[in-house]
């Protein structure tokens, strides 16, 4: 099979929506195949014209990712290959692994140091509070806390609030009774509850509590940016998240986006990036406080997100940028977008239904040209439409499922 062009291979760790996001931004922009590795081959990638999937059950092991990538070196001797993370898991595995592929692989991520810097959240809150970069008031409760009667008291905001881990390398394997990924806690007793409940199972860093901004999808953004091998971010797409996924296991993916124009919030993100030299891609969830009027910075990926495909409604092509930067070494200019277009995970009619009251005037307005990632013109087989249907029946059910329920909507 042939993938990429004769200047670069695109290799995508990743075999989910997150991945064809990549290789559908990649084929628009430059009509070419990518690969996509993974543990098995999903839905949203199988059949596809656009890309190829190779599965490994052995991908969950570093030393087999890397051993699979310098495979990949022989077997195309002759052109750079660009490698693209599309789920944590993998971007871990390439910032702490990439010395070992060699000179032939372009990896756009940062360095290890600035990625700790930027995911743990105790160091990403600190770093917003230098910069004046708007977050959400935050306090932090360390390991050597556990078990103070007064935990929870004397915050400098009312309750309820938001209890999260701050390191999300560790919290996410450990297994205990009631455990979620952000706790919304209504007394100092509840707080000091669930902290106890989390040092028990084993984890041993920080906690965050945080002032908690009301609202449903309606104050709920995301950012998509690009910063090129120089530092300097070249690109910001924000979007307003019109329908959540109210799966549990998918809390943090988002079925609907319209694409917005935030200012503010650009110059925020864009004097933060900056500010501490990131390149690559990075996603940021947002939360905009209807009190004070600003849109507010929870954590950033440092990856595109798998539903940044509402940034190329909007005209940014962010997989491009990657390109010409790291492999024709051409200047990038700056990019903010501003045009408000809809970006679809599922059938638009769940869009308009489910979404919040005060945004289904808007979804309506953007009926015509909304882009859903999976249905692409060009790759088309009867085969391949089948597997995006059964995409978007699930989707479905899984929304009507929790609509029924009442949970989120």
């Amino acid at each position: 099979m042939t993938y990429g062009n004769d200047r670069f291979i695109p290799v995508l760790l990743g075999t989910g929506v997150g991945a064809y996001n990549i290789a559908r931004s990649l084929h628009e922009a430059f009509g070419v195949r990518s690969l996509a590795l993974g543990r098995v081959a999903l839905r949203e990638t199988r059949y596809s014209a656009i890309m190829d999937v190779r599965a490994s059950r052995e991908f969950d092991e570093p030393d087999a990712i890397v051993a699979t990538l310098k495979g990949l070196a022989e077997e195309f001797p002759d052109r750079p290959i660009l490698v693209v993370a599309c789920i944590e898991y993998y971007l871990n595995v390439l910032i702490d692994r990439r010395h070992e592929l060699g000179d032939r692989f372009v990896v756009p991520l940062p360095p290890r140091e600035l990625a700790d810097k930027l995911i743990n959240k105790t160091d990403f809150y600190a770093t917003c509070e230098a910069l004046g970069v708007p977050h959400p008031i935050t306090r932090v409760l360390t390991p050597a806390m556990r078990g103070d009667a007064t935990l929870g008291e004397d915050l400098p905001f009312t309750y309820p609030v938001i209890l999260k881990p701050s390191n999300t390398d560790i919290y996410p394997r450990l297994t205990f009774a009631g455990k979620q990924k952000v706790y919304l806690l209504h007394s100092a007793a509840e707080v000091r509850e669930v902290a106890e409940r989390i040092f028990a199972a084993g984890y041993n860093d920080d906690l965050i509590v945080q002032d908690y901004i009301a609202g449903g999808e309606s104050v709920m953004r995301v950012a998509n940016t690009y910063s090129d091998k120089r530092g300097v971010t070249t690109c910001v797409s924000v979007g307003q998240v019109v329908l959540a996924d109210h799966d549990p296991t998918m809390v943090g993916n988002n079925n609907a986006i319209l694409s917005v124009a935030d200012a503010n919030l650009v110059d925020a993100i864009t004097r933060l990036l900056n500010a501490v030299g990131y390149t690559g891609s990075a996603n940021f969830d947002v939360m905009h406080d209807r009190r004070d009027g600003v849109s507010k910075l929870l954590e950033v990926n440092l990856r595109q997100g798998a539903t940044s495909y509402y940034a190329m409604g909007a005209g940014a092509n962010i997989p491009e940028r990657i390109v010409r930067d790291r492999i024709y070494d051409e200047p990038l200019e700056h990019q903010v977008t501003t045009a408000e277009r809809l970006w679809l995970n599922l059938p638009y009619p769940l869009a308009l239904i489910f979404a919040p009251r005060e945004l289904r005037g808007r979804v309506l307005r953007k009926a015509f040209g909304a882009r859903h990632t999976l249905w692409y013109s060009k790759d088309a087989s009867p085969r391949r439409l089948l597997e995006v249907v059964r995409v978007d029946l699930r989707y479905t059910l899984s929304t009507l499922t929790f609509a029924r329920r009442g949970q989120g909507f």
